[in-house]
Order: C-alpha cells, then sequence, then structure tokens
C-alpha cells in the first residue's frame, strides 16, 4: 500500500492539553493514514498516552481539531469514540474477570443481540475472523493474557472499528503470544483497519509499523514512514530533548560502598546484583515494565524473592517485609504516592509520623503531643505548605504531598534511601527542592537510589546509572562522561557494557 497517498482517516491539528503545573501537549498534528500501522513511539511521559486518552474520549483536548473518517469531534465519551468506530485498548486490559468471553465483547448491549444465544453466536463470528479458538463462554478469568487481547480485539470490531489503538499490546506477551499478535495485526491491516501501536520496543516499530510519529515533551518531533528512520535516528529523536529545568550540583561526596546486593531473583527479575556507596546518588534507567520498581520492593522485602543476598557495610542481613528494611535502615518513596504512599484522608501530621509510630504510641494509644511535634518539625524543615499539620495531606499540592513521605523517613535518618519517580506529577519548583534534599541526604552519608521515567533527571542527578531491561542489569554507566542515546540503547536491550 502507498502509505504516504493512502487516504487520511483521522486528522489531528494542533491538539493542546494542560493539567494543572503540567502542559501534556502543545499543538500536537498527526495525520493517521487508512489500512496502516501508525507507530507512536517517545520517552514515559512524552504525552502519547495523553493525546490516545483525548482521541478515545476519556480527556477533552483544551484547543485544536480532531477530524474522525470525515466528522469533526468536539466532545465524545469512550462509549461514543468505540461507536464511531474508535477503540483503543489499553496496556491494562479492560475486561470483566468474572464475566463471559461473549458477554465481554457485547457487554451492555446485550438487547441489541437478542439475548445470550445471539451474543454468543455473534462474538463466535467476530473471533473466528480474527483467528481466534477460545470459547464464548469461558469465564475472561481463566485466560491467557494473549486471550484477553483477542478478547478486546474482537470487542472493538464489534463496533465496526475503522482504527483501534494498541498501547504497549505486548508488554505481558510471551514470543508466542507476540506472533499471535502479529498476524492479527496483519489481518486487521488487510481489513483496511488502521491501527496507532504505541510501544517502547523498537523491534516490534520496525517490523510491522509503516508510519512512526516520534513525541517528545508534549510535541511532535517527527514523522515518517518507518524505512526512512536508522534505529539510532530514532533513539536519538526520543531522548534527545533541551533541558529545561535546572538541576543542582550532582552529590561529590561518593565514598566506600556501603550495601552490596547479590542475586535477586523473582517472577520478573533474574540475578540482579550491584552495588550502592555511600553519598551517592545511584540511578536506575529502564522502559516501563522492565523492573526497575521490582527491584527495589524485592530489596525493601515488599515482593518475594528467591535465594538473593543483601549486605550493609560486608555483613549480611536479613529483610523478610518492609518493617525489617525499617530496622536495617531503608526509606522507601514509592512509585504511586496516593496509592502506595500515603493515607489522603489522615493528617499532614499522621502521615510524617508513620513510620516513627512506636516511638509515640503504646499499647494501641497514640500520644497526639509527639505525633503533632513530629509533623510539625518536618513541615518546618521541608517547608511543606500548608495551613496546618491537622489538615488532610490529601488537600496538599503533589510537591507537598511529596515532602511529606520524605519527611516521613527523614524523621528516622535512613543510611539507604530509594526513591521511585519521587518529581512525578508535581511542578518545576517543587522538583528543585526534591532535589536539593536528594542532593543533600547524599552529602550528610546517606545514599540513594534513583527511579525515574525522566531521562535528563536521571542523567543529571545521578553519580552512576545502570541500564535495567527485561528484569536484568544491562549496562552501568558514568552519566557525566557517556551519551544519552547510549544509556537509551542499553535500556532498549539494545547494547550492553559499561562507560
Amino acid at each position: 500500500m502507498d502509505t504516504v497517498g493512502a487516504e487520511v482517516i483521522l486528522s489531528i491539528k494542533d491538539v493542546s492539553k494542560s493539567f494543572p503545573g503540567v502542559r501534556a501537549l502543545n499543538k500536537v498534528s498527526i495525520d493517521i493514514r487508512r489500512g496502516i500501522v501508525h507507530g507512536i513511539v517517545g520517552e514515559n511521559g512524552a504525552g502519547k498516552s495523553t493525546l490516545m486518552k483525548i482521541l478515545s474520549g476519556v480527556y477533552q483536548k483544551d484547543s485544536g481539531t480532531v477530524v474522525f473518517d470525515g466528522l469533526t469531534i468536539e466532545h465524545t465519551t469512550p462509549h461514543e469514540s468505540m461507536k464511531s468506530g474508535l477503540a483503543i485498548i489499553y496496556q491494562e486490559l479492560n475486561l470483566v474477570n468474572t464475566m463471559s468471553v461473549g458477554e465481554n465483547v457485547f457487554l451492555g448491549r446485550f438487547k441489541e443481540m437478542k439475548g445470550m444465544r445471539g451474543t454468543h453466536a455473534k462474538a463466535r463470528e467476530i473471533l473466528d475472523s480474527i483467528g481466534c479458538k477460545v470459547s464464548t463462554t469461558k469465564l475472561v478469568s481463566s485466560l491467557s493474557v494473549s486471550e484477553k487481547q483477542m478478547v478486546e480485539i474482537a470487542k472493538a470490531l464489534s463496533f465496526k472499528s475503522k482504527l483501534i489503538i494498541m498501547d504497549e499490546p505486548s508488554s505481558s506477551l510471551t514470543g508466542e503470544e507476540m506472533t499471535l499478535l502479529v498476524k492479527i495485526i496483519h489481518q486487521l491491516k488487510e481489513q483496511g483497519i488502521s491501527i496507532i501501536y504505541i510501544s517502547h520496543k523498537l523491534d516490534e516499530i520496525f517490523e510491522f509499523c509503516d508510519i512512526v510519529s516520534v513525541m517528545r515533551d508534549g510535541h511532535v518531533i517527527d514523522t515518517k514512514p518507518v524505512v526512512d528512520f536508522t534505529r539510532n535516528e530514532l533513539i536519538t529523536k526520543m531522548v534527545g530533548r533541551t533541558i529545561e529545568n535546572e538541576y543542582p550540583e550532582r552529590p561529590q561526596s561518593v565514598g566506600k560502598t556501603l550495601m552490596e546486593v547479590r542475586s535477586i531473583n523473582t517472577h520478573k527479575l533474574h540475578d540482579v546484583s550491584f552495588t550502592l556507596n555511600k553519598g551517592e546518588i545511584l540511578g536506575f534507567v529502564g522502559l516501563v515494565g522492565a523492573g526497575r520498581t521490582e527491584i527495589v520492593r524485592a530489596l525493601f522485602g515488599a515482593d518475594k524473592v528467591r535465594g538473593h543476598q543483601v549486605l550493609i557495610e560486608g555483613k549480611p542481613i536479613t529483610i523478610r517485609n518492609p518493617r525489617d528494611a525499617k530496622n536495617a535502615g531503608f526509606g522507601f518513596i514509592p512509585e504511586d504516592r496516593k496509592l502506595q504512599g500515603l493515607v489522603l484522608p489522615f493528617s499532614v501530621e499522621a502521615n510524617i509520623s508513620m513510620a516513627s509510630i512506636q516511638r509515640f504510641s503504646k499499647f494501641g494509644f497514640i500520644r497526639k503531643s509527639l505525633e503533632k511535634g513530629i509533623g510539625g518539625r518536618q513541615v518546618q524543615a521541608l517547608s511543606i505548605k500548608t495551613p496546618s499539620t491537622k489538615v488532610a495531606v490529601g488537600n496538599l499540592s503533589g510537591g507537598n504531598q511529596q515532602k511529606c513521605i520524605v519527611g516521613r523517613w527523614l524523621e528516622i535518618s535512613p543510611s539507604i534511601f530509594i526513591m521511585d519517580e519521587p518529581t512525578k506529577g508535581i511542578d518545576v519548583g517543587a522538583k528543585y527542592e526534591i532535589y536539593i534534599l536528594m542532593k543533600e541526604i547524599a552529602e550528610q552519608g546517606g545514599a540513594i537510589i534513583l527511579i525515574s521515567s525522566e531521562l535528563p533527571e536521571v542523567l543529571n542527578m545521578s553519580n552512576r546509572v545502570l541500564t535495567i531491561f527485561e528484569g536484568r542489569i544491562t549496562g552501568e554507566f558514568n552519566p557525566q562522561l557517556t551519551q544519552a542515546d547510549t544509556i537509551m540503547s542499553a535500556a532498549l536491550g539494545i547494547v550492553g557494557g559499561c562507560a
């Protein structure tokens, strides 16, 4: 097919979208042509998901135009988007596990299908058209990941979709399951159905995408046929941003080895070993699902681990659960502060004092004066903006919420501080304050493991960087001496080594 001359099915022109403190999309323009696979690549936070949620009706754009199949789309909902022929299959599949395959395909439309017999008959017809042999009466909970994806595709086709968005469809697939997905994509393409394919895996992009758009910082950097890209060019366009935010000078206080980790193995991790030095910020670079968070959760005792060993200053320690980790001198800012780090209805002082509760409670009774003292001390030390320590932490801004978690751990002076996405969703000013705190922790002899989806953040704050791909460490780098595209290549599993 002539991918350049093919008819445009979806035209996105100058679409912008902002959230408080974040401009997620800035005048994005992309044309999607009929019957082709259009890849969209970019770092985490580039704006890909925001754009897809606008197209599917989850978000409303602030400005710009979207024309789908000749009709201008102003305000839509996910259901209306599906009915118009534009479907999205999220990385986290949107199925009801307690219902059958057929019921999921036609969820909410049983009357249109004239009852369950018609529902299952029509579902069988659609599943057969994509080569999926799973029974329509089988519960979704019993399906494999690839089978669930087939059900999602069947659901999209049941709306007579003309365009299907696939967001990281291969993230949980085995090699055999991926082969089946590729076959389905080619079948859909032959039927004239367009596909927007979002993936961090460049091998997939080069294998079956016709056109590729590169997004970075809410902009479209380039769009052209995949054959006109080289692998290195694509990586460079993904990561070659100009760093807009200022960073403090990285710590110059690196000392002797503080921790040695030997052979972490889980269902996701494979023989992960590394060291962490006193006064060091050690950055983990990897894409979503690479295993970054799994490594630190295993270290902190939150996940089960097989046969690993952790040594602090040369002495073996045993960490069976987060309490053991805290007692061993670990602090942990989790990836999702609202779901994993804070109790949003609780007060600022209650959230800050959680790690210290044994100091001011006895027989289940809390000494509120001591709790207030701890909260007040950290609010003052970290300049947390709150009317009172009695205010619910959920009412604070993202940056101040993050400071509350930092304050919780600073109160017990951890020697090893794990920070998973510490600046996620916070504004530029709050980011810089977090960076200053990180530097101070390191300069006072602590050590930090930093995980961030923002590559410039890791490169500018870390003394040393480890790259992680598919549960393995693929490289170790000095970020001051190594190009960003070299580090990104290792994180994509393309090259490994040290620099």
